[in-house]
């Protein structure tokens, strides 16, 4: 492996302990609100890269209240790290599109 790629491999390892970190908060804070929120995307499929942003499904029905506060919790704990997310409501969702964003995750 040469020099740049060891360097890509080492920033990637590390961002990608920054995302799942903020993702255990989260997750951990929504669950304590009783809201269900599932990763999605290259991070839950282990496929997260240098530049990889992180998916959020934010499941079942919410009101404008209820998305108002997750969204306040998803933004806060994704401020610490300064990655870029996705907050993605079941809500605003085809099922098509719902089923091919949990397609894959484990």
């Amino acid at each position: 492996m040469n020099r740049m790629n060891a360097l890509t491999a080492k920033r990637r390892a590390t961002r990608q302990e920054l995302a799942s970190a903020a993702v255990v908060r989260i997750l951990h804070e929504a669950s304590s609100k009783g809201i269900d929120v599932t990763l999605v995307g290259s991070l839950a499929k282990g496929d997260f890269r240098a530049h990889s942003d992180v998916d959020l499904l934010v499941r079942g029905s919410v009101d404008s209240k209820r998305r108002l506060l997750i969204e306040r919790l998803v933004a806060d704990g994704m401020r610490g790290p300064g990655i870029p997310y996705d907050l993605i409501f079941e809500d605003d969702l085809t099922e098509d599109r719902r089923q091919e964003l949990l397609d894959g995750i484990v």
